[in-house]
């Protein structure tokens, strides 16, 4: 009640100021950062109330983010053409290759493994810059069981049993499960909540919370990340899988996982049954 009583008050008083401001100046356009654009709630209610025609934050919109927009300033003030970028740049150290394109007979055993119930970490390419895992950096499981859910949250990464997971969906199942004919592009970078279907929620029991809602992160297309697209239609149309568990592959205390020691030593030690590393479909139990 308290932490529910909190949010309420910063709903109300953030989406006052940007009233305000709004009425002030008359802006179309809002470009949100900073701490608080991580609040999921209030950047649904942001997007409902319809108050600016676009609404923008990137996926680092914490202090992660501070020298990407100064380089974008240094080229906007240099003539430069600011061009859109994914969000997976966190390079310095890395050792992991991205994975390997159009690999059907990878996305074929992976998605096989994770409809017999398998946890599989991933971490292809370069890492994400913000605190998201979107996809290179994440431990994914099926959606459609609280119990499988619950294995995930508590056992393996040891959070608290009350803080959900979310899913990771193509565009036309997210349209699917909320009945949606529009799905707003911040859910690419799992910035959103959406109300689920009742008659839907057993489909992907694992992530819906109390409220009914799921804070969807969206595949647009299969730019966004190609071996998540992939894997995420192979799961579809194999085995009937709509969504997937998406959380980030780290440890209780430990950052997000950058180099193929980091992915290793934590699979273990959370007992994942399997990683992708670069495109390469390892078995903790029978090689390490």
């Amino acid at each position: 009640n308290v932490a529910a009583s909190l949010q309420a008050i910063f709903q109300e008083e953030f989406l006052q100021k940007l009233t305000t401001i709004q009425e002030k100046h008359e802006c179309d356009i809002l470009y949100l950062s900073g701490g608080c654009a991580l609040n999921i709630l209030t950047n649904s209610k942001i997007v409902e109330s319809e108050m600016f025609n676009e609404v923008h934050i990137p996926p680092c919109c914490n202090d992660a983010g501070l020298s990407i927009g100064a380089a974008a300033m240094y080229a906007l003030l240099s003539g430069l053409e600011i061009k859109l970028h994914h969000p997976f740049h966190n390079s310095i150290g890395c050792d992991i290759d991205a994975a390997k394109e159009c690999n059907d007979d990878l996305t074929d055993k992976v998605s096989d493994l994770l409809y017999a119930g398998n946890i599989i970490g991933i971490a292809n390419g370069f890492g994400e810059v913000g605190p998201r895992a979107l996809g290179n950096r994440s431990i994914l499981a099926r959606a459609d069981s609280k119990e499988l859910a619950q294995k995930v949250s508590v056992k393996c990464k040891q959070r608290e049993w009350y803080r959900p997971t979310a899913p990771v969906m193509l565009v036309k199942n997210a349209k699917y499960f909320t009945g949606l004919d529009s799905i707003h592009p911040l859910s690419a970078y799992m910035l959103l909540d959406f109300k689920i279907l009742n008659e839907r929620i057993p489909e992907i029991e694992g992530v819906v919370h109390q409220n009914n809602t799921s804070r969807i992160q969206t595949i647009f297309n299969r730019n966004q990340n190609p071996f998540l697209f992939d894997l995420l239609k192979r799961c579809d149309d194999r085995h009937g899988l709509k969504a997937l568990i998406n959380t980030s592959f780290n440890k209780k205390g430990e950052p997000i996982v950058h180099t193929k020691k980091d992915a290793i030593c934590s699979a273990k030690e959370m007992g994942l049954d399997y990683i992708v590393i670069g495109g390469v479909l390892i078995s903790i139990e029978k090689t390490y």
